[in-house]
């Protein structure tokens, strides 16, 4: 089936979002109507980095940014803590130490079901509610299967190293690898477009991007995107979660807290953020949100622990 047949219909021009950007918009607007004198430090857990392909100097960076800017704007206190791993994220939710956590889509489908009391809040959106992720080649290319991409050049731009990365991770390791050793190298583009144009200029092979990014590029290059073929593409994805945990917080507030996000857009100050992180938008969970999730613990288990 052709390329263009799989790409969503949906428009956004913007690549995979980073995690930083959903925790300036939870402190900025769970902070607007409350009077500062009532107003304690907010505490926000994260299961990874802040910025995804970042170093550790731009984290730290991104991280002093974020506080000074939440600071300045909003005059809230405020304490962002980056976790080892979802699992402990998910327990000190639980525990009812931490209010607010932002998962990975998957990570969350995960958390949700060792921890029930776990809810989703917002989803944060690059264009479609449901990201899919797409690995594609040169159409003239002869591979035409992942399989077929062993012993091959690939890339992951920095934008897609959240869910679309995830993708790729299980289905290198269903064939028994890791991507480190099916591929032959891995190059770390800063943008989508760049990777796409590597893709078709045959400067790699493949390259996995999400659809709303790979849409973009459809609508900018009809040309370049013409001799570019599917190999591989995921079903419909959890987005990253903004997540409560179920009495951590009263309700009049995670009611400020959600209406605030969803209607980001129609503030000066939540359009900035939006076009600055690259997100469409925030979206409350939609009615399928616990079928979709299902569906990802049982296509995607979590991993073992080791014992």
């Amino acid at each position: 089936m052709p390329l263009c047949n799989y790409v969503p219909q949906s428009c956004c021009r913007r690549g995979a979002t980073l995690l930083g950007a959903f925790l300036a918009l939870l402190t900025v607007f769970l902070s607007e109507g409350v009077p500062e004198e009532s107003q304690k430090p907010l505490r926000i857990g994260t299961s990874g980095n802040l910025s995804l392909g970042a170093s550790k100097d731009k984290e730290a960076a991104a991280v002093n940014t974020l506080k000074e800017f939440i600071k300045d704007e909003t005059g809230l206190p405020n304490t962002i803590i980056r976790l080892k791993s979802w699992q402990e994220l998910a327990q000190k939710m639980a525990n009812k130490e931490l209010p607010i956590g932002v998962f990975q889509g998957y990570e969350f489908a995960w958390a949700q079901a060792e921890h029930p009391e776990l809810k989703p809040l917002a989803l944060a959106v690059n264009g479609n509610v449901y990201p899919v992720a797409y690995v594609v080649t040169r159409k003239d290319g002869p591979t035409d299967k992942f399989a077929a991409l062993q012993g091959k050049s690939f890339s992951v731009p920095t934008p897609s190293q959240g869910f679309p990365w995830f993708f790729v991770e299980r289905q290198t390791q269903a064939l028994g690898k890791t991507p480190d050793t099916f591929f032959s190298k891995i190059d770390k583009p800063d943008n989508v477009e760049d990777a796409l144009d590597d893709a078709v200029d045959g400067v790699v092979e493949a390259t996995v991007v999400d659809g709303s990014a790979l849409e973009a590029y459809k609508r900018r290059k009809p040309g370049r995107f013409q001799k570019l073929k599917e190999v591989a593409h995921s079903e419909k994805a959890l987005p990253p979660v903004i997540a409560f945990a179920d009495g951590a917080l009263d309700k009049a507030t995670l009611d400020r807290f959600q209406n605030g996000l969803i209607h980001a857009n129609e503030k000066d100050r939540g359009q900035t953020l939006l076009t600055l992180f690259r997100l469409s938008g925030f979206e409350p969970p939609p009615g399928d949100f616990d079928r979709v999730a299902a569906a990802m613990r049982k296509r995607y288990p979590p991993p073992e622990q080791p014992r």
